[in-house]
């Protein structure tokens, strides 16, 4: 594969962690002594990645640094991007507002620092596995304008803690025609699966069903999408707390004929939407150390 078809990953990594109670992001994984973030960094590189683009809070900048960057391979460039609130499309009104805008303005406050890369784009506190990262670097590798992403079944994304949010996709011939919202997806003691639609109805849900999970495979050209839907959500004077969602902007892409192939992934998902959800995560990654004889790259 040239280097030029190679992806960088961009990690949106300023959220505020509300629900978590403190910073996602930082949290160690028990004796691991590493994060959710720095094991997914390590999945990009190991397929293929050298360019790592963070998008962080200006406060999270030293202890990224400490806890994350000083345990990256050195031959990884690594570039941080602050989401500035008031880093807005030309033409826009300025809006003075603390909160960020959401992830589709954290992704644009990034376009400098990817250029004209395709970028493989995640969230700070998931964890998609490494063939999800081997999927998107591979799609790239033939050098198609199309966009990925890469899904997981329903019921491997769910908490035992609380219910969730999730975007059930839509797929025919293994491209993305679109995606439905669900709320409070719960499991329920018959097995099924129950969630509340657009339209506040409860419906079940099946259990392998592929769902968003936000990772993506994007090219430059989604900058443009990018710039448009920003432009009409500030042009909409949303309030303090409206945010303006990637998945919005491919949905609108969509629209537009853009084509995003899906791929499935077998492997496990970890999230941190709850406190409670830590204890699993970190069994996890211990017992992955463990049997790796301790020589995981870390």
């Amino acid at each position: 594969m040239s280097s030029a078809a190679v992806p960088c990953l961009v990690v949106l990594a300023a959220g505020m962690g509300s629900r978590f109670g403190g910073d996602k992001q930082l949290a160690i994984l028990g004796n691991t002594g590493r994060t959710l973030l720095h094991f997914s960094a390590m999945d990009a590189y190991q397929a293929g990645v050298r360019k790592l683009v963070l998008v962080i809070r200006p406060e999270l900048i030293e202890p990224l640094k400490q806890q994350v960057l000083n345990h990256l391979p050195a031959d990884l460039q690594v570039m941080l991007v602050t989401q500035n609130p008031a880093d807005l499309p030309p033409g826009t009104v300025a809006i003075t507002r603390q909160k960020p805008w959401g992830t589709a303005h954290a992704l644009w406050c990034a376009r400098s620092a990817v250029a004209n890369d395709n970028m493989i784009v995640i969230n700070a506190d998931d964890y998609y596995g490494a063939q999800a990262m081997q999927l998107l670097v591979q799609h790239f590798s033939a050098a198609k304008p199309d966009w990925a992403m890469v899904a997981f079944p329903l019921s491997r994304t769910l908490s035992a803690h609380g219910g969730v949010n999730r975007g059930l996709c839509v797929v025919a011939d293994s491209y993305l025609t679109s995606v439905e919202e669900y709320c409070q997806i719960k499991q329920q003691y018959t097995s099924s699966l129950l969630g509340v639609n657009s339209k506040g109805q409860q419906v079940q849900l099946q259990p392998e069903s592929p769902v968003s999970m936000n990772i993506w495979g994007f090219t430059a050209a989604v900058m443009g999408q990018l710039e448009q839907a920003l432009t009409a959500f500030l042009q909409a004077t949303p309030d303090d707390k409206t945010e303006c969602y990637l998945p919005a902007v491919v949905d609108n892409a969509l629209q537009q004929a853009q084509r995003l192939k899906v791929y499935m992934s077998d492997e496990a998902w970890f999230g941190v939407t709850y406190p409670a959800d830590l204890p699993e995560i970190v069994e996890h990654f211990q017992t992955k150390q463990q049997e790796a004889g301790h020589n995981l790259h870390i």
